[in-house]
């Protein structure tokens, strides 16, 4: 929140599969993350995934999250910060790529 606005937002569950790649039980994942345009790039997408790791850790659980494998800048933002790149997965007509946090 900014000033009492809502500013972003994002998901976290329990899984036990993404797509069909069985992982660790029980781990958790962090989905639906959207932060409005005019903060884009101010550290909040950070902010989120440092708090989402920090929990997943704090509950000794493995976060994961994916993206579009085409979006070259989202994965590197993952890359760069606290996951690392597992895999890529086909869904329908494009691949997916799935991250794993680093922190456990």
């Amino acid at each position: 929140m900014h000033n009492e606005n809502v500013i972003g937002t994002f998901f976290i569950e329990t899984i036990d599969k993404i797509g069909e790649h069985t992982i660790e039980p029980k781990s958790l994942y962090l989905s639906k993350i959207a932060i409005l345009p005019e903060y884009q790039g101010s550290g909040i997408g950070y902010k989120i995934t440092e708090f989402a790791c920090t929990s997943a850790q704090r509950l000794n659980k493995v976060l994961y999250l994916d993206c579009w494998a085409g979006n070259i800048k989202l994965r590197e933002f993952y890359s760069k910060n606290l996951f690392q790149h597992i895999d890529d997965f086909c869904e329908e007509d494009y691949l997916i790529s799935i991250f794993r946090s680093g922190m456990k």
